[in-house]
């Protein structure tokens, strides 16, 4: 049974895993491939390293300049987008049927956009209001140990979590 050396090809001694110290510090060497132009070059596992040479890192730079501006591009577009912004379509609003203190019932696509549009007919903050909202429904659901079934006179009749 013949072993060879990984590095070079000769034969190998007798519980060895190269031919020599050269090619076992070959053998013991790390490398990555660059995530620019795909060469390989020499690193420790511990580096943080993705470039191979100073030009690469450059180009790597500039791709990331180019990714934060298009991230705040982004960014400035959320609040107009109709599945991100303050509309019915919000990807996250759910259907509520709510009734006031006076008994008059109110449907609505997006809670938060009803209170904001609505201000004039409860009484305390946006914030006050749907929490106190949520709570009633986190409370039917059986999630909350103090249960609560209205907040200020007002009352949860139904939601949609689709």
């Amino acid at each position: 049974m013949s072993v060879t050396c990984p590095i070079c090809g000769q034969q190998l001694g007798r519980n060895k895993k190269t031919c020599s110290r050269t090619c076992y510090s070959e053998l013991r060497k790390h490398y990555k491939e660059c995530i620019i132009c795909r060469n390989e070059f020499q690193a420790p596992p511990s580096s943080d390293t993705l470039t191979c040479s100073p030009v690469c890192s450059a180009v790597n730079r500039r791709r990331k300049t180019s990714l934060i501006d298009s991230l705040s591009i982004a960014h400035e577009r959320l609040p107009s987008h109709p599945l991100t912004g303050r509309f019915e379509t919000h990807m996250h609003a759910k259907e509520w049927v709510i009734q006031s203190p006076s008994g008059e019932v109110y449907k609505c696509r997006n809670l938060k956009k009803w209170l904001r549009d609505n201000e004039h007919l409860y009484e305390g903050t946006l914030k006050q209001a749907a929490d106190g909202i949520m709570k009633i429904k986190y409370s039917a659901q059986g999630k909350r140990k103090r249960k609560s079934t209205q907040w200020k006179g007002w009352r949860l009749l139904a939601w949609n979590d689709e």
